[in-house]
C-alpha cells in the first residue's frame, strides 16, 4: 500500500496488475470505498486505486468550484498515473457521475464501468426520484456518533446494527473532513458536466454495470434504467430494499455484480 499525492489529489494504491480506480460520492472520502471493496479478495489480482476527490478526505479543493474542473484534474492523473493503460472504475453517486465521465473520455481504455446510485442528471430539479423508506430490521443500539443517527435513517432503506455500523465505518470519515463550503458552491454554480448528455457514450466494448436503489430519494432509478438501457453490454439492476446508501443497505449484491463484470473483463 501506498499513499500518494498529485496535483493535490490524495490516492492509496494497492496491489499490482490492471487498474481499477475507485471514485467516492460528493462530501465522502476514498475511506468509503477502500473500506467496502478491500474485503473483497476478487480484487486481488488488480491494482487498485482509491482517490480522495478535490475538497473531500484529504484533498485540497479546487481553485475552481466546478465538475469540468475536477473532471480535468482526475484525467490528468489518469494520464500520470495508468497512462495508456486499460482499467476500470467504479463510482458512487456523484463518483459515478464522473466515472461515466472517464468511461466516455477514455473509450479505448476503460474495459469496464460499474456506478451504484450514479448522478445522471445533475440539475435535482429535473430528477426523478422515488420516495425514501426505512425498514427496521431491529432496534439500534447508539454508543457513539449519535449526531448522525438521523442522517442515517434518511439515506439508509434497511435499519440495524450492521448497516449503522458499516455508516460509521464508511462513510463519517468523509463527513467529518468535507469542506462544506467548497462542496456547496461546485453544488450551486458548477454541479453539471459541460458534456453530461454525452456520458453514456462509452466505447462498444466497454462492459457496463448500473447498480440502483428502488428507494434512492436523491438521485431516483428511473431516469438511469432509460438512458442506460440502449447499452448491449449494460446489466441495469433495480435493487429492492436499498436507496442511495445501496452498498450499505444490500453489500452482497454490490459485490455479486462487482465480481461479475471483473470475470468478464478477465475473459
Amino acid at each position: 500500500m501506498a499513499i500518494c499525492e498529485y496535483e493535490g489529489i490524495k490516492y492509496e494504491t494497492f496491489g499490482t496488475g490492471t487498474t481499477i480506480l475507485f471514485i467516492h460520492g460528493l462530501f465522502l472520502d476514498r475511506v468509503s470505498t477502500r473500506e467496502f471493496f478491500e474485503k473483497n479478495s476478487s480484487i486481488k489480482q488488480f491494482k487498485r486505486i482509491y482517490i480522495d476527490l478535490p475538497g473531500m478526505g484529504d484533498s485540497i479543493p479546487n481553485a475552481i468550484a466546478s465538475s469540468d474542473a475536477i473532471f480535468n484534474k482526475i484525467t490528468r492523473l489518469i494520464d500520470h498515473i495508468i497512462e495508456d493503460n486499460p482499467f476500470i472504475v467504479y463510482g458512487h453517486s456523484y463518483g459515478g457521475y464522473l466515472a461515466q465521465a472517464i468511461a466516455h473520455q477514455y473509450q479505448n481504455q476503460v474495459r469496464a464501468v460499474l456506478v451504484t446510485c450514479p448522478v445522471v442528471i445533475a440539475n435535482s430539479e429535473k430528477r426523478v426520484v422515488a420516495a425514501h423508506k426505512n425498514k427496521v430490521i431491529e432496534k439500534l443500539t447508539v454508543t457513539s456518533n449519535s449526531d448522525f443517527i438521523e442522517d442515517f435513517k434518511q439515506m439508509n432503506v434497511i435499519i440495524d446494527q450492521d448497516s449503522w455500523l458499516s455508516y460509521q465505518k464508511l462513510f463519517l470519515s468523509g463527513i467529518k473532513k468535507a469542506d462544506i463550503e467548497f462542496l456547496k458552491k461546485l453544488q450551486r454554480n458548477g454541479y453539471t458536466l459541460s458534456f453530461e448528455d454525452q456520458l453514456t457514450h462509452f466505447g462498444p466494448d466497454t462492459q457496463v454495470t448500473f447498480l440502483l436503489g428502488r428507494f434512492d430519494h436523491v438521485v431516483g432509478y428511473k431516469q438511469q434504467v432509460e438512458l442506460i438501457s440502449k447499452n448491449e453490454k449494460g446489466d441495469i439492476v433495480v435493487v429492492d430494499d436499498a436507496g442511495h446508501n445501496l452498498m450499505i443497505d444490500q453489500p452482497d449484491i454490490v459485490n455479486f455484480y462487482f465480481d461479475r463484470l471483473i470475470q468478464k473483463v478477465i475473459k
